[in-house]
Order: structure tokens, then sequence, then C-alpha cells
């Protein structure tokens, strides 16, 4: 199956989505932003749609709508932990705004803005590739200057204040990553799917570990995991590989979940369970 162009731009454009989007997901997670993460992912809808219509590619709107939506949130700063109204009206607006794009294509072909949606990985072209690797250059190089400052400002942000940490700023940069790595998610998973790569890989990683370096290595790869393993599977069964992508992920975190529960179980309890495991 790897030797059809196909599949091999499939698994290139997966490792690197994948990769970033379980770095990101620490972050979500950290900072309690997935409800942010989950209203840009549908404005990317608008984006999509707007950009089709003016003469551009869907995913050149996504990427353009997203960045000024991040930008938006992350002058918010820590307010929009506190604000769900305000992102919900304006999520509301975008969404309005996107299907108006669409009925503008009622005689139109909207493809692509479908595939934005719903995703197709195995649709991705080489260009889109070497868009995803500037994409992931970008995120990669932010990350390796801000990181540690973002933690601490994640973690105690009134101390991280208090030590001329530039909180608004990295505020700012953290959404706009954000927006970039939801862009590229949704070539993969669309729209709807996309909470699949943004929260669960980080969520993983919560439940495994307690250092922040394991967490984004355990969050990457499950992650990459997930997507590589899905392309087998909807290879062989033909089925659509995002739902493999976030049927995996699910599994992943309730096996997770599960072991957590074991493993905090009350003494006696765990001694019952060993005693019918033996008899």
């Amino acid at each position: 199956m790897w030797a059809y162009d196909v599949m091999q731009n499939a698994l290139i454009a997966g490792i690197l989505i994948g990769s970033i989007c379980g770095l990101v997901s620490v972050f979500v997670i950290i900072r309690r932003t997935a409800f942010a993460a989950h209203a840009i992912s549908h404005i990317s809808i608008t984006g999509a749609a707007g950009g089709v219509l003016i003469g551009l590619s869907a995913m050149t709107g996504q990427l353009i709508v997203n960045i000024i939506a991040g930008i938006a949130m992350g002058l918010m700063g820590d307010k929009i932990k506190k604000n769900d109204m305000t992102i919900g009206i304006v999520l509301t607006f975008f969404l309005g705004l996107g299907v108006y794009f669409l009925f503008l294509f009622q005689n139109h072909s909207a493809g692509g803005v479908m595939s934005i949606l719903f995703g197709n990985i195995l649709a991705v072209t080489q260009e889109q590739i070497h868009i995803l690797l500037i994409i992931c250059a970008i995120i990669i190089g932010c990350f390796l200057v801000i990181a540690r400052p973002l933690l601490f400002a994640s973690i105690d942000p009134i101390i991280a204040e208090s030590k001329n940490i530039p909180i608004r700023f990295l505020s700012i940069v953290f959404f706009i990553i954000l927006a970039l790595t939801i862009s590229m998610a949704c070539q993969i998973v669309g729209t709807m799917l996309v909470f699949a790569l943004l929260v669960t890989p980080g969520a993983i990683a919560a439940q495994l570990c307690d250092g922040f370096y394991k967490s984004m290595l355990v969050s990457v790869l499950s992650a990459n995991i997930a997507i590589i393993a899905s392309l087998i599977i909807s290879y062989e069964f033909n089925l659509p590989t995002s739902f493999c992508i976030t049927s995996l992920m699910c599994l992943f975190y309730f096996l997770t979940y599960m072991r957590n529960v074991l493993v905090s179980t009350p003494p006696f309890i765990t001694k019952f369970i060993a005693k019918k495991q033996h008899n």
C-alpha cells in the first residue's frame, strides 16, 4: 500500500500534522482553551468558503480567517477562560457568515470547502505538503523560543506577570499557533472532528505522565500512532480515515483512563478482582 503516491503523501502529511497537534494539544489542556480551539475550528468553515468565493484556495482562506480569529482571542489573554459567552457569540456570527458563503455556492462546486468540513488525508497533494512543511517549521520555531515562558504563564499567570513575562504577547502567539495547527489538522479530520487531534493526545498524556517533556513525547506518539494505524485500517477495510483516527484516539484515551481507575482502585477491590481472575 505504501508504494502508491497517494498513501505516501498521506503518511507524510499525517506525521507532520500528528506531531504538531501532539505538541499543541499539551498546551490546550494546560491552558484549558478547548472551547476556544473548538470555536476556531468551526470558524475554518467560513474561511474556507470565503477563500474559494474570492478565488483563493480553501486552505488559504482558512489560514487567513483562523489567524485573524486567533489574534482576536489572544488579545483577550486569560480573560478568554472566563468569556465563553463572547466566544460563542463570535462563533455564531462566523458560522452564519459561513452558511451564507456556502449558499452562494449552490450553483457551483464547493468540493474544496466540503473537504475542509470532513477532511480527506488521501487527497493531500505535494503542494499542500510543502505548505504543511512551512507551517510546521514556523510552529516549531515559535515553540523553541516561547515554550518555557508559555508553560510558566499557563500554569501561574499571576506570578509570571510579576516576573515581567509578556503574558498578552505569549497569549497572542499561542493562539496564532493554534490557528495554524487547526488549519493543518482540518486537512485530515475536518473541522467537525478536529478535536480528536487537538485535545485527545494531550488528555492521554495527562493521564500517563507527570512531567512536561514526557507529556509532549507521549502526546506526539499517540497522535502519530493513531494516524498511521488509521491509514492502514482505512486502506485494508475501506473505511473513512478521519473516522478511524477519531475512533482510535478515543479508544486510547479510554484505555488510559481505565488504567488510572484500576491503579487507584481501593486494595480490597483489587484483591477481589484478582481473586475472580484466579478462579
